[in-house]
Parts: structure tokens; sequence; C-alpha cells
């Protein structure tokens, strides 16, 4: 079972409600007529979580390797965006649904070699 706790404290928050406040502030003076501000804080319902296990070929800097296995436990796939290092510009959604999609796909075509680890 993995728990991450992630909040922020105090300072975090004001400097959070200041940038929100200067960023209000810019977008009015360029032509906005409205702006809508959210609470600022972390691990919102619409933050995607990824970079814990990335993926790539060297096991000293990867937890993965690059069919999305872990280095270290060869017959287990971690499956998810936490093997992308980051975003591209978008949701990353389709892109951590092709990576599983790979990641199995790659688990049938070697199920034998996969299978004994």
């Amino acid at each position: 079972m993995c728990r991450i706790t992630a909040d922020f404290k105090d300072n975090e928050k004001k400097l959070g409600a200041f940038m929100q406040e200067k960023m209000a502030q810019l977008f009015m003076e360029t032509g906005a007529i409205a702006i809508e501000k959210g609470p600022p804080g972390t691990m919102g319902p619409s933050t995607h979580a990824y970079g814990g296990t990335r993926m790539g070929d060297n096991r000293e800097t990867n937890v993965a390797d690059r069919w999305g296995f872990a280095h270290e436990v060869p017959n287990l796939g971690i499956l998810g965006a936490s093997v992308m290092g980051t975003s591209g510009a978008h949701n990353p959604t389709l892109t951590a649904q092709a990576l599983a999609w790979r990641t199995a796909e790659h688990l049938a075509q070697n199920w034998n070699a996969i299978a004994k680890g």
C-alpha cells in the first residue's frame, strides 16, 4: 500500500492566493470579462500524478523498463501515468491508457518469459 499526503502550509497558501490575484489582474487587463478562481491547494480532483515510477532502460535511474515492467521485479507491470516523467501539454489520460495497453500487449506476447520472473 502506498500513502501520499500532500498539502500546502500557510505560506504556500498565501503565495498561491497572491499569484492567483496577480494572474486575475493580468487577465482582466488583457481583456478577460470573467475569471473563475479555485481554492489554492494540492492534490485536487483534477490532479494527475506522474513520474514516481519512471520508465527507461537504465535500472539505476528508472523504476520500470521500456515496457512498463519493474527493473527489480521483472514480472511486475506498472500501469498508469506514474511511468511518465511528465505530461505534454494536455490531459495525460489517453497517453496513460496507451502505455497500459502497450504493457499488456507486451505481457501477452511474452507471457512465458515474464511469468517466470
